[in-house]
């Protein structure tokens, strides 16, 4: 699965109007039929599926977030997909985020509803629920990528204990790098101060996480300069397997730099996880 620094959601139920706002440089555009649309919206929401025009926001493909199909409205939104085959407003979807997934199974339902599409989208699995947190590498191993519900996973909690929390996040990073996939944090609801949003975008990438999500066009820019990766940073993990290969003895010091097996193996795995490759590099 791409990897993008930024995941936008839109809710499906008024895309035309928030159209205008939807950033386009290394975001993925989401429409959201899940927790942004109230539920006597939902049947609305998805007609707008098939009438909406996304050809002129600049996006080349739309993810989208369903219902959990333990549910009628997420068995009707994957009927709306089969449906429009698999396009909205003239785009492809690439990519659907599944919610309150608790194991593999759960993903392998998701995946075979989907196959009947002439163009099967990934899937990203939402780790939102304590069991998925337990189940995290099992999700994992047949996701295209996971994304955290912190808001979710409390609610099934007494309280937000802060060590569970970090114990659910690092689980999850861990899952994803084991299996090369991008790992999506949780949007921050913090709409104002954008300092707030940084810090926690900062602390999300130091555990792991290769994006994070935004609800609002003010987050956007905060998260895409914290998760960006340049061409110019790809290019030294480039020269650090050419410098490495170019030294017979295979341990080398090279511009104030060691040259040794591990770095050169995260070199590796980097620039496979922007290239989409996605299961890992050994």
């Amino acid at each position: 699965m791409k990897v993008h620094p930024c995941l936008f959601y839109v809710p499906a139920s008024r895309v035309d109007k928030l159209l205008k706002n939807v950033p386009r440089e290394s975001v993925a555009l989401v429409l959201d039929l899940e927790d942004s649309v109230p539920k006597q919206a939902k049947p609305a929401a998805r007609e707008r599926l098939g009438e909406v025009d996304l050809t002129g926001t600049g996006h080349a493909g739309v993810w989208v977030r369903i219902n959990s199909i333990e549910t009628p409205d997420g068995l009707l939104d994957i009927q709306t997909l089969l449906a429009l085959d698999g396009r909205i407003g003239g785009l492809p979807v690439e990519t659907v985020l599944v919610p309150k997934i608790c194991g593999a199974r759960d993903v392998a339902i998701y995946r075979s509803l989907l196959s009947h599409l002439s163009d099967p989208p990934e899937i990203c699995s939402f780790i939102e629920t304590v069991d998925a947190v337990e189940n995290a590498f099992e999700i994992a191993a047949v996701s295209d990528g996971l994304c955290f519900g912190q808001a979710d996973l409390v609610a099934e909690m007494w309280a937000p204990d802060e060590s569970y929390l970090a114990h659910a996040r690092a689980r999850m990073c861990v899952a994803a790098s084991r299996y090369g996939l991008p790992v999506i944090d949780t949007n921050s609801f913090e709409l104002w101060d954008m300092d707030v949003v940084l810090a926690q975008s900062e602390v999300a990438k130091q555990c792991g996480y290769t994006g994070k999500a935004a609800i609002h066009p003010k987050q956007v820019d905060v998260i895409v300069e914290t998760f960006g990766t340049s061409p110019g940073e790809l290019d030294r993990h480039y020269q650090t397997i050419k410098d490495y290969e170019a030294d017979e003895a295979g341990f080398a010091v090279s511009k104030d730099r060691v040259l040794a097996p591990p770095f050169v193996l995260k070199a590796r795995r980097t620039i496979a996880l922007h290239s989409g490759i996605a299961r890992p590099v050994r």
